[in-house]
């Protein structure tokens, strides 16, 4: 998850569970100014960093930001902001 109060300091944050939800990891990072937006596509790379980092090859995740997904799944963005994260 990413978190950022308009154009303000942001940061990111997630768990890795496993399939009973048991806690495996986690991570919190300080990213600085940036977009609500660019904040969770933060969140998601740090995540799949993490879990490549923890040798799994294959995840499933989930994101609150129905921005982030649309650009996940189409795989481009017309928002400048965060074009460097996908």
């Amino acid at each position: 998850d990413g978190a950022c109060k308009g154009m303000a300091t942001a940061g990111c944050g997630g768990i890795i569970r496993d399939s009973r939800g048991v806690w495996l990891g986690g991570f919190a990072k300080h990213i600085g100014i940036c977009s609500a937006f660019t904040a969770e596509l933060w969140g998601v790379l740090e995540g799949l960093r993490l879990a490549w980092r923890l040798g799994f090859r294959a995840v499933e995740f989930d994101v609150d930001s129905t921005s982030v997904v649309k650009v996940i799944k189409d795989g481009a963005s017309s928002n400048v902001m965060g074009i460097s994260l996908l």
